[in-house]
């Protein structure tokens, strides 16, 4: 019962960080270029992003697993990877909403805002390869917030068994994958959606993120400072995967509504 309880958890840690800012970013401007050229992978960019970021968590949990049962990463490693998660939170959330002000004031379309993706070469930025694009989720799983928090749940599995770890990579590859498609899918339904009715489910969907990333930020640093306060990640994770599952239901919605609009008429 707990090895299952173990791997519910972070199956729904998977849905969470599947809704990490920098993901969102970068699968929203590869969805962009890819729905500009016309490409079929436009709907599936999240899905092949995420498969390459889950597979080398996957990989990273085996082998953790492996090593962590005589090695411990030093103290100063999560100290560094929480407030990397922390600031870099903090300035996502404070560009997105620097540019959804601005782009309002100027009248022009939002375009999400990463800071992972600014070290990405802008060719691997505008691919329409899904292999490219999985490798572009894979780098992004190659930082020290990521391994951090891998390490947390492997370590969390104790001695319940040779395949555990390779089994948690898995749940949190399948929680990641489903946020990341869904993300995709919803970025690509506003895109095909014209006029005002667009404009304003992607403007939502930004201060969303925005709002997301600030609360992560600053959560993050309360429990820094505040240990001994518990903080439901469960039902976090859920919430936010409810948010982004809302989101994907207007756009189908409002997709659905214009040609019964364009009928009356």
């Amino acid at each position: 019962m707990e090895e299952a309880m173990l791997v519910l958890l972070v199956l729904v840690l998977g849905l969470r960080h599947g809704l990490d800012a920098d993901h969102l970013a970068v699968i929203d401007g590869l969805t962009r270029h890819n729905w500009r050229k016309g490409r079929r992978v436009a709907r599936w960019v999240g899905t092949c992003f995420s498969f390459g970021h889950g597979l080398v968590v996957a990989g990273v949990a085996v082998i953790l697993g492996m090593v962590t049962k005589n090695f411990r990463f030093p103290a100063y490693f999560d100290m560094a990877a929480v407030w990397i998660s922390i600031v870099s939170l903090f300035l996502i959330g404070s560009l997105n909403a620097y540019q959804l002000l601005r782009t309002r004031a100027a009248g022009d379309d939002f375009r999400m805002q990463g800071i992972k993706s600014k070290f990405i070469p802008r060719r691997l930025l505008e691919t329409s390869n899904p292999v490219l694009i999985a490798l572009i989720g894979g780098l992004f799983a190659l930082s020290a917030e990521t391994v951090s928090q891998t390490s947390v749940w492997v370590l969390a599995s104790g001695k319940s068994g040779t395949y555990m770890p390779l089994l948690l990579g898995v749940a949190f590859m399948c929680g990641i994958m489903l946020t990341d498609t869904i993300d995709s899918l919803v970025t690509h339904r506003m895109l095909n959606q014209s006029g005002k009715r667009g404009r304003a489910a992607s403007r939502t969907m930004g201060w969303t993120i925005a709002a997301l990333a600030y609360a992560v930020s600053l959560s993050n640093a309360f429990l820094f400072f505040n240990p001994g306060v518990e903080l439901n990640y469960e039902l976090l994770g859920v919430l936010i995967f409810v948010i982004l599952f809302v989101c994907y239901v207007w756009s189908i919605r409002g997709r659905r509504v214009k040609p019964q609009a364009a009928i009356d008429r």
